[in-house]
């Protein structure tokens, strides 16, 4: 596996000026999928209209056959599976994160708190395929590619919203709130009372919300969160795991070797061998 100093990361700028994108994938003529592990500052949905494919996103597997969408969001780590040889065909559609509306993305970020394969119907694969090789059709026309994009993007809106869920809203708009404050100050602060009063409740109100929303309580979510980008960069770059220990928000980097092995069962330079 080759390494870099980060984690690749591809940008909609250099894909498309107009904020959205879309390709057809999987069989012989058409567009592969990256065949290393990278992030997205955008979103993409994936259709697959024929046959079954693997995705690795953030070290989990996820098998999706005809009929199945996937989302995956702005920087989840994703991949086609080294061992994994596809045979599918289908379509992929990146969004930049302008294109959706406040309201819009806290749809799919709900959906990222307990995602599940989404398997709207017949009706509904065709509508989105129609609409993707209308796409193709007309991309040098930006005003109607871009009408184009927003239509699918509102018919899978629409399957998220439709879908049964059993967490409270209530939970689940404070789970939320936690998730954004998670992305600015996790590397500097670790302590969910800390989160508590961010959000102006108490601790045992936002474990109560947290653990309903996900199963999880806040400071087992606040650490799987570590373990998860711990994770990425010892798999995929060339830092030392006392840089990444760094880089989290670790001085001490005993403290931070025990915590990893307490969640995978190995310290981080025995993970990394066992990638080879």
């Amino acid at each position: 596996m080759t390494k870099a100093s980060s984690i690749p990361f591809s940008r909609m700028q250099n894909i498309s000026a107009t904020g959205t994108f879309v390709k057809r994938f999987g069989k012989p003529g058409n567009v592969p999928m990256k065949p290393y592990a990278h992030r997205d500052d955008y979103y993409v949905i994936a259709l697959l209209t024929d046959g079954s494919a693997e995705v690795e996103i953030d070290f989990e597997r996820k098998r999706r056959g005809a009929g199945d969408i996937l989302v995956v969001s702005p920087c989840q780590v994703h991949s086609k599976p080294a061992d994994e040889e596809w045979n599918a065909d289908g379509w992929m559609l990146a969004l930049s994160p302008e294109m959706l509306s406040e309201q819009e993305a806290g749809v799919l970020e709900e959906y990222s708190i307990s995602p599940k394969p989404m398997s709207p119907g017949v009706v509904v694969i065709d509508d989105i395929v129609t609409i993707c090789r209308m796409m193709d059709h007309n991309k040098e026309n930006a005003s109607i590619f871009n009408a184009l994009a927003l239509a699918v993007k509102s018919i899978v809106l629409s399957t998220l919203c439709s879908s049964d869920s059993q967490i409270s809203g209530r939970y689940r708009a404070i789970t939320l709130k936690f998730r954004k404050l998670l992305e600015k100050h996790l590397l500097a602060e670790k302590r969910p009372t800390a989160y508590a009063e961010m959000l102006n409740i108490s601790e045992i109100y936002l474990n109560e919300a947290v653990k309903g929303a996900t199963g999880l309580s806040v400071s087992a979510y606040i650490r799987n969160l570590v373990i998860l980008q711990a994770k990425r960069q010892l798999t995929y770059t060339t830092l030392s795991a006392k840089e990444i220990a760094y880089q989290l928000g670790y001085q001490d980097y005993s403290y931070f070797s025990k915590l990893f092995a307490k969640s995978t069962g190995l310290s981080p330079s025995e993970y990394r061998k066992n990638l080879k």
